[in-house]
């Protein structure tokens, strides 16, 4: 449970009331954060929304076995979106999240992944690969990426093409993109020329069904601190730092730009749930 100060970091007040859990695969200091908030409470994606709309829209994992994920969502009853064999690369299967809304791809794990096989940390088989962000201007994202965040930017490495987008439901849509890479994992930053990405509600609050953001992480405080003012003097708006001991990271609040910047030394990667512990009951079937 979370309450009180460290909510200021989401750029709610104390009075918030939230919940969160872990999830770990191979990879060291990669999770997915799934938080759900009661106080303010969450409101649905709306009915239409689509894998074009701007924000965080999807994420991609590596899984050493394709038919044994596709087995866990038919017990599960979680309709596949779509499935793709081509020479050359992974096979691939994606769905819509019931939970988040949105979409989850699972690539079979090769030498063939986007971005290169992941390297083994933990003693799990699964990696997290990729995330997507949809934006209205591609240009813009990459000063952000690239000048603000200070991050490693390339088009020398493309995680889809055209003939993936099928995937989620948009069949023949056309876009442009690029990949920032930062410690094994890949943020795919894309602008919908066609479908154009719808903007959120105006209302949107971090309460609300999705993907809120990416963590990009640094063992050095003072690193963070830095890239916190980068973000405020180029005009965006970020929460207010919040910090404990060697720990501490900002929201960056604006639309399109949802990243949290933290720090975060070795001894509290536990803590901070970065190690596997006791796994869900609902791992056992």
């Amino acid at each position: 449970m979370i309450w009180g100060q460290p909510m200021a970091i989401q750029g709610l007040p104390p009075s918030a009331r939230g919940q969160l859990w872990w999830l770990i695969g191979r990879q060291r200091r990669v999770q997915l954060e799934f938080f759900h908030l009661t106080n303010p409470a969450q409101r649905p994606l709306r009915d239409d929304w689509r894998c074009c709309d701007l924000g965080w829209i999807r994420f991609g994992i590596a899984a050493p076995d394709l038919d044994a994920a596709k087995a866990v969502l038919a017990r599960w009853d979680i309709p596949i979106t779509g499935e793709m064999a081509q020479a050359g690369e992974p096979r691939r299967l994606a769905f819509r999240d019931p939970f988040s809304g949105c979409f989850v791809e699972i690539m079979e794990d090769s030498d063939v992944i986007p971005g290169g096989r992941a390297p083994h940390f933990h003693d799990a088989g699964p990696a997290v690969v990729y995330a997507t962000s949809s934006v209205s201007d591609l240009a813009a994202a990459r000063d952000y990426y690239s000048n603000v965040l200070e991050l490693d930017v390339t088009d020398d490495l493309a995680i889809h093409g055209p003939e993936h987008e099928a995937l989620w439901s948009l069949d023949g849509a056309r876009s442009e993109s690029f990949v920032v890479k930062g410690g094994g994992f890949l943020l795919e930053i894309v602008q919908y020329l066609d479908p154009v990405g719808r903007p959120k509600a105006d209302d949107y609050t971090v309460a609300d069904q999705g993907i809120l953001n990416v963590a990009i992480v640094s063992r050095d405080l003072a690193v963070v601190k830095k890239a916190v003012d980068r973000v405020r003097n180029a005009g965006w708006r970020a929460s207010e730092m919040v910090t404990n001991g060697e720990a501490g990271g900002a929201y960056i609040l604006e639309p399109e730009r949802e990243v949290e910047i933290g720090s975060l030394a070795e001894k509290d990667e536990a803590i901070f749930g970065y190690v596997p512990s006791t796994p869900f009951l609902g791992q056992m079937f």
